[in-house]
């Protein structure tokens, strides 16, 4: 499996269009690396993710609401991030792991691809 810089530069301005449409505003930049090792992964690197009410709570040391609140986005919108990279790089993910750092405001999402042969639904849920 080969992932192209334009299948990159695709996924991060969807990944961008989606955040917007999700979360009201998107991060200000996005970074895109795929490691070619199997099982290939793709990870997204979006900078400065918080809205001004996530930013306002980890100032003030709430920054375990932070976490909760994006884990919960997350897990709404698994299936449209998740199926934007597929249809991007028309490969199954096998894997999706996303999380936000409550204070620095980047978030990570990391797409991994099933290896030939492996199963392509081993978490039960996509």
């Amino acid at each position: 499996m080969q992932i192209t810089r334009a299948q990159r530069n695709a996924v991060a301005e969807k990944i961008t269009q989606l955040e917007r449409s999700f979360y009201g505003r998107g991060p200000s930049n996005v970074k895109v690396s795929v490691s070619q090792d199997e099982p290939v992964s793709l990870v997204v690197l979006s900078i400065d993710s918080l809205t001004a009410g996530d930013s306002v709570l980890g100032e003030r040391g709430y920054r375990e609401a932070v976490i909760r609140h994006h884990e919960a986005l997350h897990e709404a919108t698994r299936e449209d991030f998740i199926g934007a990279v597929e249809e991007i790089v028309a490969a199954k993910v096998h894997a999706y792991l996303a999380q936000v750092h409550p204070v620095t405001g980047h978030a990570v999402r990391v797409f991994i691809f099933a290896e030939l042969g492996d199963s392509l639904e081993l978490d039960g849920e996509h």
